[in-house]
Parts: C-alpha cells; sequence; structure tokens
C-alpha cells in the first residue's frame, strides 16, 4: 500500500527499501519497491568478508533487470591493535582490512547503483552492550567524540578525495612487541618513499585500492621513527609517528 501511495503522489520517483541478510533473494518483500539495497554483515555478525561479492553476482543473475545496492556495510574498531587481526576482534586493523576488502569487491561491480558505509561516526544505541563500553556503536570511521578519525576512515579518503595524501596505519599501535612487522601505508600519490629511524627503506607504487604493505621492516630497541612521503609535482606529503619496541 505505501508503495503504491508513494507512485501516486509522484510517479516521476522511485520507490527503495533497505531490506536485511535474513531475507532471501526472491522472498516476495524484494518485489515491492522499484530499487533495492540490503544490510549485510558479512565478516562481522557472520559469514566473512569475501561473501558479499558472490552473493551480489547471485542476486544479480535472478534478478538483471532489479537494481540492488548496498545500504549498509561496516564493522565495529576501538583503539584496539593487533598483527594479526580477526574477525570480530574490534580492532582498527581487522576494520581497516574489512572496508580494503569491501572496496575491492564493490569496485568489480558497476551493476551496484549504490553502496553506503555504515557509520561516519560512532554513534549512542541505548541497548548495546558490546566494545569497551556500553550503549555506543563502534562502526564509526570516525569516534563519538570526533576526536579520532581511526585508519579505516583515511582509507576511503585516500580512494574518494582528490587531495594528495599519505597515511600510516596502526599509528595508534604505539607499544609493540615484534621486532619484525610490516607498514601499511594508504595514499592516492603514484609512488610512496618509506624510512625507518632515518633510512630509505623501499619505494612502492599503491595498488588499485590506494594501500602500500612494506613486509618484514625491522625495528629497534627502544623508539622507531616511522615516515613515509610522497612527491607530488613540486611539492613533498609526509606523515610520521613513532613506535616503541
Amino acid at each position: 500500500e505505501l508503495n503504491e501511495l508513494a507512485h501516486s503522489i509522484d510517479s516521476t520517483r522511485l520507490t527503495t527499501m533497505a531490506t536485511v541478510t535474513m531475507c532471501q533473494p526472491d522472498d516476495e518483500i524484494n518485489a515491492i519497491s522499484d530499487v533495492l539495497s540490503y544490510n549485510h554483515y558479512f565478516g562481522w555478525y557472520g559469514g566473512n568478508v569475501h561473501m558479499y561479492g558472490p552473493w551480489f553476482d547471485n542476486f544479480h543473475k535472478k534478478f538483471p533487470n532489479k537494481a540492488i545496492g548496498i545500504s549498509e556495510y561496516g564493522c565495529e574498531a576501538l583503539n584496539w591493535h593487533t598483527s594479526e587481526p580477526e574477525q570480530g576482534d574490534y580492532t582498527e586493523e581487522y576494520q581497516a582490512y574489512y572496508h580494503e576488502e569491501l572496496i575491492k569487491q564493490i569496485s568489480k561491480r558497476p551493476y551496484l547503483w549504490a553502496t553506503h558505509v555504515w557509520n561516519m561516526f560512532d554513534f549512542g544505541a541505548a541497548h548495546r552492550t558490546e566494545g569497551d563500553r556500553p550503549g555506543i556503536n563502534d562502526k564509526g570511521l570516525v569516534t563519538h567524540d570526533r576526536k579520532v578519525k581511526k585508519d579505516a576512515f583515511y582509507f576511503y579518503k585516500a580512494n574518494w578525495n582528490p587531495e594528495p595524501m599519505v597515511y600510516i596505519a596502526g599509528r595508534r599501535s604505539v607499544n609493540r612487541v615484534k621486532p619484525v612487522t610490516e607498514v601499511q601505508i594508504f595514499s592516492n600519490c603514484a609512488e610512496v618513499t618509506l624510512k625507518v629511524n632515518g633510512q630509505i627503506i623501499k619505494k612502492m607504487q599503491p595498488d588499485g585500492v590506494k594501500v602500500c604493505i612494506f613486509k618484514d621492516i625491522r625495528l629497534k630497541k627502544g623508539e622507531n621513527n616511522i615516515e613515509v612521503s610522497a612527491e607530488n609535482g613540486k611539492r613533498v606529503i609526509t606523515d610520521a609517528c613513532c613506535w616503541i619496541l
């Protein structure tokens, strides 16, 4: 009835609806609106992050004339860190990995009419008792108080903002326990140079989703100064942080 009412008020506008994982592609409810999107959290509440592409391919194959998109996707992150991120661990490293994998899959599927990150900011949710405090949904790319932009925020900035930038991921993981680590950089520049304790380690070109991963980087005991730079015409863009082993 609501769909028919919307069409009667303005026949030039398409109706749309967000549905959820529990609804199968051929469920009757999915046929109501002109346009459809799904709230999926593969890789957070269940399944794994690699399920998105095949799931939407299957839907598109069954209903090639139905506009399909992603109305919500995301996972939660706190100022928690690990060198071995896993689903459900609330680390910034897993959140960044999750979004990197999603963008890879989304970019290969132009039939998706729209996709929406959930969420820009951590937000209040009185019924939740997850993460490190009750009443907060931590899926934001920015903290609830707007003071900290998480690593995943800069991943999207590298991909969506044309302003040249470099960013060292994992920067808040200051106290390190392993002498050999990897350094992940988000950048929309053509080439990135990594320095560790003043020494040039390597130059690398970002991949298709604006990520560089420098592997097998050895840290010394005590403070380690991590620096990255990229040239943009006559301008040199830099970022730096300090890790302690």
